[in-house]
């Protein structure tokens, strides 16, 4: 995962880039036939390979003593490939893959709250359409201040809701971020 932000005046440009990629393989003997049966192993590999890009553009609506609040327009592409082979213990396994694009339009705000002299509560929200029925996404954390940059702790959750008939129906991606900014 990664993020840049490029701001001029009341204008940002925002964009970031999570990976994902999961995996698993798993046999298991099934007995076949009458009695005792002939035992045959059964296998499974799927893997999971997902891209998700947000960009967009910010522009302050407040910023003072207290904060900055700014709101935000782009787009949010999904990329999900799933890849499987089955077999049932024969030489020729199955083999199934099946990937799906998806660009959703989003809208939200973004920025922070001052807490002190070095501490902020950095905050995200957006919400969009297009190719999903709705995707959504959610960041708040605590921040400190250096000379140099900011460091940034905080959680992060983003959704997909498709429809019945797409590869991807429902996506969900949460967890713990970390991060470091530099201003230049």
């Amino acid at each position: 995962m990664g993020t840049i932000e490029a701001r001029y005046n009341k204008w940002s440009i925002i964009s970031d880039v999570i990976y994902l990629g999961v995996g698993d393989n798993a046999t298991i003997t099934l007995t076949i036939g009458p009695d005792p049966g002939r035992p045959v192993n059964a296998t499974a590999d799927v893997d999971v390979t997902s891209w998700v890009v947000n960009a967009g553009v910010g522009y302050d609506i407040a910023q003072a003593n207290w904060g900055r609040f700014a709101v935000v327009g782009g787009a949010r592409y999904l990329s999900a490939e799933i890849d499987g082979k089955f077999g049932l213990g024969g030489p020729f396994p199955i083999e199934r893959s099946h990937s799906n694009d998806f660009w959703n339009g989003i809208i939200g705000f973004k920025g922070y709250i001052t807490v002190g002299d070095k501490w902020f509560i950095p905050y995200h929200a957006d919400i969009g359409t297009g190719d999903s029925d709705f995707t959504w996404q959610l960041f708040g954390g605590m921040g400190y201040r250096f000379g140099w940059g900011e460091i940034i702790l905080g959680y992060r959750y983003l959704a997909f809701d498709q429809d019945d008939d797409s590869i991807v129906q429902d996506l969900e991606m949460s967890g713990p971020a970390m991060g470091a900014a530099f201003h230049f």
